[in-house]
């Protein structure tokens, strides 16, 4: 893993699921032997609320001496979502495959820098297999593959049980507990893909 490499959850739209994904992806790092550091940018802190819960259980999530360090940006923009997604190596950005949704963050993505663009891989989030979200990442395929920059990850499903509860804190890595076999399929597909994109 390469040292000092910064991302930035982001993206200008607020529940779409960017602290979950923040913190799933630092469990994936973690559970992979690296050292994380973790930014909350996010006025809500729901990322840090759940670090803290961590620590709570005698659990570590976030050091400063980091291989990578994440950063959870505010849902809407601001001065702090401007300052990281500048500096970013890797610009993660969830979203709901909704048309709202997908409204706002093709707009966001279509103002900002091409040299930005490229570092940009969205992540469809809380997918649940219906026509209307198909199109709607289709859509967005179609749109960054005309722009030529940036990419459209595989997504996460709609899991209320799994997900969610996460961020409540636990003494355990979320991969070193019992997965069901799709969460396993679906995490690993989308974080390993991330891993070939940090060079």
């Amino acid at each position: 893993m390469t040292s000092n490499y910064l991302v930035a959850v982001t993206g200008d739209k607020g529940g779409v699921g960017k602290s979950t994904v923040t913190a799933l992806y630092a469990e994936w790092l973690l559970y992979h032997k690296n050292i994380v550091q973790i930014i909350d940018a996010d006025p809500n802190q729901s990322t840090q609320t759940w670090i803290d819960k961590c620590a709570e259980f005698g659990r570590t999530i976030s050091q400063k001496d980091a291989h990578i360090t994440i950063v959870d940006t505010a849902g809407t923009s601001g001065s702090s979502l401007i300052k990281y997604i500048r500096n970013a190596d890797l610009i993660l950005v969830p979203f709901k495959p909704h048309i709202a949704d997908l409204e706002v963050i093709v707009g966001w993505y279509l103002s900002v820098k091409e040299s930005l663009q490229e570092r940009v891989a969205f992540i469809p989030n809380m997918l649940s297999n219906t026509k209307e979200q198909r199109t709607g990442i289709n859509e967005l395929k179609t749109t960054v593959s005309e722009e030529g920059r940036g990419q459209v990850l595989t997504g996460i499903g709609e899991r209320k049980a799994v997900y969610p509860p996460l961020l409540n804190g636990s003494d355990k890595n979320f991969f070193a507990t019992k997965l069901n076999e799709a969460t396993k399929l679906e995490t690993q597909k989308l974080f390993n893909t991330i891993t070939t994109l940090i060079k």
